[in-house]
């Protein structure tokens, strides 16, 4: 989650180390004056916030991409004959598809935003119906926050 990230990196020692565990985020990298407890209890508070302004950068961000993936190659061809009133029917036709797909888009995104306002969770948000152009990926449903990375001992079989 980058939201978090960004919080988080005045508080490291020279960098956030994050891994995922099941449902949870661990985060590690911490200076070792910072009173985790009370970070992590603050950062709790705001856990669905930032779940939120997590997932609506990720829409955001997928909408430019989809937006992009949409454009006809020749799309800077087709506006410069729209504007010279020297665009054929195929043409007009081709601009015409791609701004009812973006369109579209972009409505869907305004939808997926509104029930986002609404999520009361971030299990909900990870519930809602997420197209695929959106490309989700389930957020942590919690956090814990280290000093240091531990990693879990390797077994010897």
């Amino acid at each position: 989650m980058n939201t978090i990230i960004f919080i988080l990196l005045p508080y490291s020692k020279s960098g956030i180390i994050t891994r995922r565990e099941n449902d949870t985020l661990i985060i590690s990298g911490f200076r070792d004056d910072v009173d985790l407890e009370a970070l992590q209890a603050e950062l709790e508070v705001e856990w669905l916030e930032l779940a939120r302004q997590e997932a609506a950068n990720r829409i955001k961000n997928a909408l430019i991409a989809a937006s992009e993936r949409l454009r006809p190659n020749d799309f800077t061809d087709l506006i410069t004959k729209l504007q010279l009133g020297r665009i054929t029917d195929s043409e007009r036709q081709t601009l015409n598809a791609y701004y009812d797909a973006l369109d579209a888009l972009e409505r869907e995104a305004k939808a997926l935003l509104q029930k986002l306002e609404k999520a009361e969770s971030v299990e909900v948000v990870n519930k809602i119906p997420w197209p695929e152009w959106v490309g989700w990926e389930a957020l942590p449903l919690r956090l814990k926050l280290e000093v240091e990375q531990t990693y879990p001992e390797a077994s010897n079989k």
